[in-house]
């Protein structure tokens, strides 16, 4: 091989290792961008928000149920076949109202034969009085007419009495609860015919534990109440209502170490009913135009961040337990113009590099 192709064919090796090295490097520069471009990507994302300032109410929140406060089971005083049941659940019905009608045709029969039996021994009674008082028949005889009259005339009238139970009528008025009977059963002196309750008089029995006894007793004129019952959500708003206190309990229960409470509905209003399952809110303290975040600022155990707009980085903080009501917890005034973390704190460390929703951009105006 001449010396000529010995220099042609190193120049071509020398080419050909000077463009891999060239495809090589821009490969890398690609690829180095595309990570870091990868890596600012992959920063946590974050919402912050500010303290604001409103009043917070400190409070208690226990389970229950509502319940009418009188609930009055309306039973028949005489058995028979039920021949008419105008009344139907839900229906609102005065005092004296017709709920059930009792075939009486038994009743009036005993009722026709006690008439017959009081209007005889009336008969004869008035006669041996005409005797006794002109003198013509003797004491023993008048006194023994007036009993069989006496005893006739008590006949008459429990058959009268019992006639008119058959009709079996409201004692109050109320709304019907329960109206499970129907017209060709049998009514009984053991089974109702109708549940009554007046719904304006509902109340709510909480069981509380013991160890708000002193909060109860003690401080039940400073006590305010209020009930919600929740609503299936994205169709109706929680029915929510005040209630006064009207009992507690003196005593704890030895075996559920619980104490009645007793709360009055003050406007229970169509949408609250016996039966449905309630949350009573029972507040104690109220702080007044206090700085407050959302309650799910802090974690599971009690911390929350803190974002440094200038560093984009947020700060661990464990801060000392404040009162709150449930939604919203009270924050030291030194943080006024700081902004938390309120959602995507459990993805972040200290120190750590983090970036905004873009629509938190503008409600916290960075």
């Amino acid at each position: 091989m001449s010396r000529d192709k010995k220099n042609k064919k190193l120049l071509k090796v020398l080419v050909f290792i000077l463009v891999a090295a060239i495809f090589i490097g821009l490969i890398i520069l690609v690829t180095g961008k595309k990570k870091t471009e990868e890596k600012a990507e992959t920063l946590p994302a974050v919402v912050i928000q500010k303290p604001v300032r409103q009043n917070l109410l400190e409070s208690v929140t226990i389970s229950g149920y509502v319940e009418a406060k009188n609930m009055i089971p309306v039973v028949p005083f005489v058995s028979g076949t039920i021949m008419e049941y105008p009344v139907q659940a839900g229906e609102f019905v005065t005092k004296d109202t017709l709920l059930a009608k009792i075939d009486d045709a038994p009743y009036r029969q005993q009722f026709l034969q006690a008439q017959a039996a009081y209007f005889a021994s009336q008969s004869t009674f008035e006669r041996i009085e005409s005797l006794y008082n002109s003198g013509a028949t003797t004491q023993q005889n008048y006194d023994s007419v007036k009993a069989q009259r006496d005893a006739s005339k008590a006949q008459y009238d429990l058959a009268k009495l019992q006639m008119d139970y058959t009709e079996v009528k409201a004692p109050v008025d109320g709304t019907v609860l329960i109206a499970d009977q129907a017209v060709g059963g049998i009514g009984t002196q053991t089974q109702p015919v109708a549940v009554l309750a007046d719904l304006t008089n509902q109340v709510v029995r909480l069981k509380v534990p013991e160890k708000y006894f002193d909060l109860f007793t003690l401080e039940k004129e400073n006590l305010q109440v209020k009930i919600t019952r929740p609503a299936e959500k994205g169709m109706y708003e929680d029915a929510v209502t005040s209630a006064t206190i009207e009992n507690i309990a003196p005593y704890v229960s030895p075996q559920s170490k619980n104490f009645e409470v007793v709360c009055h509905l003050d406007e229970p209003g169509e949408r609250f009913r016996p039966g449905m399952y309630v949350k009573v809110q029972v507040a104690f303290k109220v702080h007044e135009n206090v700085l407050v975040l959302p309650i799910q600022t802090k974690k599971l155990d009690g911390s929350v961040y803190i974002y440094n707009s200038e560093t984009q980085t947020v700060k661990f903080l464990q801060p000392e337990k404040t009162a709150d009501d449930g939604e919203f917890f009270i924050v030291d005034d030194s943080f006024e113009e700081s902004y938390f973390v309120i959602d995507g704190q459990n993805f972040v460390f200290d120190g750590q590099k983090v970036k905004l929703y873009q629509e938190a951009l503008g409600e916290v105006g960075l």
